[in-house]
């Protein structure tokens, strides 16, 4: 914030000075072809009012500018960012993701992707309401993003869905990752209005390289996550040819 203000009265100053030394030689200009003559007394005057003018005028012009760019920013954020959570959605995640891919050339099948659902969700809202509901989905979001590394990227893609990305993460990384957010959400007591609220995830991963494709992998995904909770909830499924034996069942 300081550098912001700090730029903003550097940038006036300089505005201020050209608006003077404009007018100065607008105005010796004028007294030389006019009066035919320099006037010293002519010249403080109007250097004084110039100042006077100039340097309102030039902060106004860069505070309103600053003001434009945050308004622009904070837009920017909210269309990319879910208003519940704070977390990215869909369309901020997928788009961090092919950035990602095309600024990181990293080692064959070093990525993965984690779609997690929230088991059993619908009956928080209806044993304790829709502020209940949100209330868990923004715990969950905070445990979430506690749980993981600085480089990895989580988002909500809607309703009780969220998705992780993992880069740079072995199998095994990638399995330990996966059985600690099942274990911290089923071991976590979840509050509102001195209710505790107990829940669990199904989570489905895909690993994949750089130049896969997003809308595909995240189908593989959500097709994963689904068969976690056919198969009973509260579990990870997998494609067995991406792990092998790098992982204890």
């Amino acid at each position: 914030m300081c550098s912001c203000w700090r730029a903003i009265v550097v940038r006036s100053l300089l505005l201020s000075i050209l608006i003077v030394i404009f007018t100065q030689l607008v105005n010796a200009y004028f007294v030389e072809t006019f009066v035919g003559g320099d006037r010293i007394e002519d010249a403080i005057v109007t250097f004084k009012i110039t100042c006077v003018v100039a340097i309102p005028f030039s902060l106004f012009v860069f505070l309103l500018n600053a003001r434009s760019d945050v308004a622009a920013n904070y837009f920017r954020l909210l269309s990319r960012t879910d208003h519940l959570t704070g977390l990215l959605n869909r369309r901020a995640f997928m788009d961090a993701l092919q950035d990602s891919s095309k600024k990181e050339v990293s080692a064959k099948g070093s990525r993965a992707l984690l779609v997690i659902d929230l088991d059993h969700f619908k009956q928080v809202n209806d044993a304790y309401g829709h502020d209940a509901g949100d209330a868990v989905l923004h715990q969950i979001a905070h445990l979430f993003h506690s749980s993981l590394r600085e480089r990895d990227v989580v988002a909500r893609l809607g309703g009780e869905e969220f998705a992780i990305a993992l880069s740079r993460s072995s199998a095994r990384e990638t399995w330990d990752v996966a059985q600690r957010l099942c274990e911290a959400v089923e071991q976590n007591i979840f509050e509102y209005e001195g209710q505790e609220i107990r829940l669990t995830i199904s989570i489905g991963i895909v690993r994949y390289d750089v130049d896969g494709n997003l809308e595909t992998i995240m189908r593989q995904a959500d097709l994963l996550t689904y068969q976690s909770k056919k198969d009973g909830r509260n579990r990870i499924s997998y494609i067995e040819e991406q792990f092998g034996l790098q992982i204890a069942a």
